[in-house]
């Protein structure tokens, strides 16, 4: 029969410490009264995310931080120091967020009710029809009575016309210039647009709401997954 002796590790073994024991100790030491353990990431979030990084407005800066913080809580770091730490998680952050910040602001005004196919249309139409007519005459002429009368003999007739040997003259003339000038237009306008906005909602409420979950949840899994080689690989 053999026994096979216990392994106990030694107090003093280098390891580094825990994101729980970090925060523990930021938040309750020398404290008389202690923050509870699910307090902890909210108490400690402002000193460990003490410097700047992208964060989209969609969502909470301090729901962000305090789900990192419960994720990793039993994690080990993996640096020496609790500096080396932020510092490495500055320079993180600031390299992922950027990209992750455009796939939350996709899931932004998610509407489980309304959510569907949305086709929107607008129609302008504008017309404008003018009319012109113009209308110019002119009626010019001139009138001539010639009335002529000699009393002389009749072998004298054919003087009559050069005006010898006239007796008794009338000579009537009259000029007529009539002008007539009818200029008309009219302009119309018209214009009017159409504006028609189709919602097609899918029934399957569930489904929508399970595709945003997953879509949501994706996001985080990916962000803890970048976030993952700050931490010591055992816990």
């Amino acid at each position: 029969m053999f026994l096979f002796p216990r392994v106990f590790l030694p107090a003093d073994y280098n390891l580094p410490p825990t994101l729980y024991s970090i925060m523990d100790a930021m938040v309750n030491f020398g404290q008389t009264d202690k923050v509870k353990i699910k307090d902890l990431p909210l108490a400690s979030r402002e000193e460990i995310f003490d410097f700047n990084y992208p964060l989209t407005n969609k969502i909470s800066k301090q729901d962000f931080e305090v789900l990192i913080l419960k994720h990793f809580m039993m994690r080990r770091i993996g640096y020496d120091t609790m500096t080396a730490f932020k510092i490495a998680l500055d320079v993180k952050l600031n390299e992922i967020m950027p990209i992750y910040n455009k796939m939350f602001d996709m899931l932004d005004g998610w509407d489980l009710f309304s959510d569907g196919e949305v086709e929107t249309r607008n129609v302008t139409d504008s017309r404008s029809t003018q009319n012109l007519s113009s209308l110019n005459q002119t009626n010019s002429g001139t009138d001539t009575s010639d009335r002529r009368f000699s009393e002389l003999p009749q072998n004298r007739l054919t003087d009559l016309q050069n005006g010898n040997y006239v007796t008794d003259y009338n000579l009537d003339t009259n000029t007529t210039n009539n002008s007539m000038n009818n200029q008309s237009s009219s302009n119309i306008s018209d214009s009017g647009s159409l504006s028609e906005r189709i919602e097609r909602s899918p029934a399957d409420k569930i489904a929508i709401y399970k595709n945003f979950l997953e879509s949501r949840e994706s996001i985080y899994t990916m962000i803890f997954r970048d976030l993952d080689n700050l931490f010591y690989g055992l816990v």
